[in-house]
């Protein structure tokens, strides 16, 4: 018979959703969160837009 060492299988089911978790997190901020884009000019300097409120 198999003994199975806890400590062991929780490693082992936190390692198998690791990958997945990653993923569904990083797709999350990148639709959710405003990462701020920059826009350049043809001189090569930065415009700004005036938020509006």
């Amino acid at each position: 018979m198999v003994t199975v060492d806890l400590p062991l299988t929780i490693a082992g089911i936190g390692i198998m959703l690791a990958v997945p978790v990653t993923f569904m997190v990083a797709n999350w901020v990148r639709k959710n969160v405003d990462h701020g884009e920059l826009r350049f000019g043809p001189d090569g300097k930065v415009i700004e837009d005036e938020e509006s409120k």
